[in-house]
C-alpha cells in the first residue's frame, strides 16, 4: 500500500467515526464555515483543481493552528507556555512571532513544543483523532506547491487532494466548532484533573472574570491587588516617610492621616509605630469598608468616613478633628488616590490647611507615558490609548503634575522621590503577576460602558479590542526576551 493512500484510509476513517458519533456531517460543518470556504473547496475538488484544494485547505488548518497557540497561550500553565514561547522564538529566529509563520512554521512549532501533548495532559483528552495525523506529510506536499512547482512532473493527484481535504475536516469536527475561534476555546474548557486553578496556572483570561471594579476597595480581586501594590511601593514609600521624618527631625508622637485609607492595610504598614506616631487617622469614600475596620480594634489607627470630593469636606474634617482631639497632622500620606479626581489640586489646597508648620505631605502615583516595552510592536503604546479614550478613565498620566500642583497650592520645600522597576529579573510566574497588576484594570475602562449599554457597536468593538491586546501583551510578558519597564514617582513637600 502507497504511503499517500494509507493517510487517505487513515484520515477517512477517522473522519467517519467523529463524524457518527456527533452526528457532524460535511453539509453541517459547510454551514458553519465563514465565507463557505468548505463549499469553496468541494467546489474545487469536482473541478479537478487539485492544487487549489490543498492551497484552501491549508489556509484554514494554519488558521485553526494559530487560534489553538494562541488559546495555549492564554490558558495552559505558565511553564507550558513559556516553553511554547521559547520553541516560538526559535522557529521565529527571534525576528517574528507565531502571527506571521506560515504553515510549515506553525507545524514545526506544534511538533518543537509538544503542544498537543501539553494540551492533552492539561484538558485529559487524549486528542486520538488529531494526534493519530501527522500534518508533516501535507507541509511537504504544500511546500512542493509552493517552492518547487517548476521541478513537478504532474499536479497533485485526485488522492493527495482528498488527503488535505478530510484532514482539515478531522481538525475541525476534533474542535466540533460553530464559529472557529468559540470551537478552539470550547475544546480548551474541558475538565481536567491535572491543571486545577492555582496562582501559576492563573492567566488573565481566569483574572479578567474576577474583576468587577478597578476603584471599588471592597472588591475582593481590588483588595488583592492593592495589597500587591503595597508590596511593590514598600521599599519606595519607606525612603520617602524616612527622608520626611527626618525633616521632622524624628520627633515622637506624631499625629498621621491616611488619605484613601481603603481597608486601613497600607496604612497599617506605612505608618510603622517605630516611626514615633502615636495616632494615625485613615479617611475614605467607602463607607462599608470604615464600618467594617471601626467595629475592630486597630490600636492607634482611626478610621473615618470623609468624602475627599464632597462639598462638606471641611466641616467632615473639622468633626474629625474635634473628635480624635487632634489640631494638626504631622505626616499626611496619600497614594494612588489623587488620579481619580476631578480637581486634585483643589484637595491638596485643602489638606494643606490640617497639616501642622513643618510637618510633611507624601504623595505618591505612577505616571504610564514612563512605560518602556520591547520588543511590543507598539502595543502598550495602543492599550495606553485606548484607556486615555475612555470617558471613564483616571488620569494615568498623573505623576508629572505631582510637582505643579504642589507649587500651585503654595508649597514650595519639595523633594521628588523616584523608583524604576523592570522585569529583566524575573521568571515567567513574577512577569506575569506583574503584568496583571499593571493592566487587569484597565479592562474596566471598557467593561463599565459597555455594561451600561451592551448593545452599542462602538463599546463592544473597544472592548473587544482592549480584551485582545491584553491577552496579546501577557504572552509577551512571559517571554524572557521581552522588556517591560516603569515608573513610580513620589513628592514630599514640607509646609
Amino acid at each position: 500500500m502507497s504511503k499517500t493512500l494509507y493517510h487517505i484510509l487513515e484520515i477517512k476513517s477517522l473522519y467517519d467515526r467523529i463524524n457518527i458519533k456527533s452526528g457532524v456531517g460535511v453539509i453541517g460543518l459547510e454551514k458553519v464555515i465563514k465565507g463557505d470556504q468548505l463549499e469553496k473547496i468541494k467546489h474545487f475538488l469536482s473541478m479537478r483543481y487539485y492544487d487549489s484544494v490543498v492551497k484552501e485547505s491549508c489556509a484554514i488548518l494554519e488558521e485553526i493552528l494559530k487560534k489553538i497557540y494562541k488559546q495555549a497561550l492564554s490558558e495552559l500553565p505558565i511553564d507550558d507556555r513559556t516553553a511554547l514561547l521559547e520553541s516560538e522564538g526559535k522557529i521565529g529566529n527571534g525576528n517574528k512571532s507565531y502571527t506571521r509563520f506560515g504553515f510549515g512554521e506553525l507545524v514545526g512549532l506544534f511538533n518543537r513544543s509538544r503542544l498537543l501533548d501539553r494540551w492533552s495532559k492539561y484538558t485529559d483528552n487524549n486528542m486520538g483523532i488529531i494526534r493519530s495525523i501527522s500534518l508533516d506529510y501535507i507541509v511537504e506536499l504544500r511546500n512542493r506547491l509552493t517552492h518547487d512547482r517548476s521541478s513537478m512532473q504532474e499536479e497533485v493527484s485526485q488522492s493527495e487532494a482528498q488527503l488535505v481535504y478530510d484532514c482539515l475536516l478531522n481538525w475541525l469536527s476534533f474542535i466540533g466548532y460553530k464559529d472557529m475561534s468559540t470551537g478552539v476555546e470550547s475544546a480548551f474548557k474541558q475538565p481536567s484533573t491535572h491543571a486545577e486553578p492555582s496562582a501559576k496556572a492563573t492567566t488573565y483570561q481566569r483574572v479578567k472574570k474576577d474583576i468587577t471594579s478597578g476603584y471599588d476597595s471592597s472588591i475582593k480581586p481590588e483588595r488583592r491587588r492593592l495589597k500587591k501594590q503595597a508590596a511593590y511601593s514598600e521599599q519606595h514609600d519607606a525612603h520617602s516617610f524616612e527622608y520626611a521624618l527626618e525633616r521632622l527631625n524624628h520627633k515622637k508622637d506624631l499625629i498621621g492621616l491616611d488619605v484613601g485609607c481603603a481597608d486601613g492595610y497600607v496604612t497599617e504598614l506605612r505608618f510603622k509605630k517605630e516611626y514615633g506616631f502615636k495616632k494615625v487617622v485613615g479617611i475614605d469614600h467607602n463607607k462599608t469598608l470604615i464600618e467594617k475596620v471601626r467595629s475592630e480594634d486597630h490600636g492607634i489607627f482611626h478610621y473615618h468616613f470623609v468624602d475627599i470630593e464632597a462639598r462638606s469636606f471641611d466641616d467632615d474634617m473639622e468633626d474629625l478633628l474635634e473628635e480624635e482631639g487632634i489640631e494638626a497632622f504631622d505626616v499626611m500620606f496619600c497614594a494612588l488616590t489623587l488620579h481619580h479626581l476631578k480637581n486634585p489640586a483643589r484637595l491638596l489646597r485643602k489638606l494643606r490647611r490640617y497639616l501642622r508648620k513643618g510637618g510633611a505631605l507624601i504623595i505618591r502615583g505612577v505616571d504610564d507615558g514612563a512605560m518602556i516595552a520591547y520588543d511590543d510592536g507598539g502595543l502598550v503604546e495602543e492599550i495606553l490609548d485606548d484607556c486615555t479614550r475612555q470617558s471613564n478613565a483616571s488620569d494615568r498620566y498623573h505623576g508629572r503634575k505631582y510637582y505643579p500642583w504642589l507649587r500651585s497650592v503654595g508649597f514650595s520645600d519639595i523633594k521628588m522621590n523616584y523608583q524604576v522597576d523592570d522585569i529583566t529579573e524575573m521568571d515567567a510566574e513574577e512577569r506575569e503577576d506583574f503584568f496583571h497588576y499593571y493592566f487587569d484594570f484597565r479592562l474596566q475602562y471598557t467593561l463599565r460602558p459597555l455594561n451600561k449599554d451592551p448593545e452599542n457597536p462602538r463599546f463592544i468593538q473597544d472592548h473587544e479590542r482592549m480584551v485582545a491586546n491584553l491577552d496579546k501583551l501577557e504572552a509577551m510578558f512571559i517571554r524572557p526576551d521581552f522588556f517591560f519597564s516603569t515608573l513610580t514617582v513620589s513628592c514630599i513637600a514640607i509646609k
